[in-house]
């Protein structure tokens, strides 16, 4: 990480599709799903935090996206660890 707690001061980048723009700007969008996700719950609309009250204005296709889309944060991790061929596992035995 860099010294201002922002992003790592030197950015890897991959070969082959992982360095793609493509793939970089679907990652990026993966990783706002982290961000709104806990945006969400931190407004009130979790069990975490906020009123014990039942939340008002989300109805069930919100709660369908905020599912769908931890689950393929998720399963993106998982794969990505699980992948041997990683782009950060490179000379790696």
């Amino acid at each position: 990480m860099s010294r201002s707690g922002g992003r790592p001061a030197t950015r890897f980048t991959a070969p082959g599709p992982d360095g793609s723009d493509a793939i970089k700007r679907l990652l990026g969008s993966v990783s706002g799903i982290a961000i709104g996700l806990a945006e969400l719950r931190n407004r009130g609309y979790g069990t975490g935090h906020g009123p014990a009250t039942a939340p008002v204005g989300l109805g069930p296709r919100h709660a369908r996206l905020a599912v769908n889309a931890a689950f393929t944060w998720c399963q993106l991790m998982l794969d990505t660890l699980a992948d041997p061929k990683a782009p950060w596992r490179k000379g790696q035995t």
